[in-house]
């Protein structure tokens, strides 16, 4: 788990390998008694291909958990990204949470970063990974880490 935080102490970013139920379920305990009172934003995908009840079990959780969730890549091998993000967003809904279906990585979390001052932001599942896998291919990508910094560097930008 790493965490960062904006020039102005508003935005708490935490990139975490959280993945299943167990880990989501300590992540949102241990932020709450963190952060009392802060708003929590999640950003996650599933696999494609395998663990098919995680799309479930994260998907009511963040319904129940989080302000908002961004739904998006990780990993989607050999199913469409969209397609995986629509199954958990049925799950989201389910805890009448909200939720943007992003499929870009690093444009899902500069959104969730950019789009909600004032909250906790939980990037999950692929932390300092440095591809995705499409298909039978593994891409190159930026880890969390640095997609978030990114984010909170124009996050600076705009605000100065």
């Amino acid at each position: 788990m790493e965490s960062h935080v904006s020039y102005d102490g508003s935005i708490i970013v935490i990139v975490d390998y959280a993945h299943n139920k167990l880990s989501f379920e300590k992540l949102y305990e241990s932020t709450k008694q963190e952060y009392p009172g802060k708003k929590i934003i999640t950003v996650f995908g599933c696999p494609g291909g395998k663990a098919q009840l995680r799309r479930r079990d994260l998907g009511l959780l963040s319904g129940k958990n989080s302000t908002v969730t961004y739904l998006t890549a990780e990993d989607p091998g050999p199913e469409d990204t969209i397609d995986i993000c629509k199954e958990i967003a049925g799950y989201v809904e389910q805890e009448h949470g909200s939720y943007k279906i992003i499929a870009d990585r690093g444009e899902a979390i500069k959104n969730a970063i950019l789009q909600n001052p004032n909250s906790v932001i939980l990037i999950t599942g692929k932390g300092n990974e440095t591809r995705q896998k499409y298909g039978k291919e593994y891409l190159p990508c930026l880890t969390d880490t640095q997609y978030a910094l990114n984010a909170l560097e124009e996050y600076k930008k705009l605000a100065l």
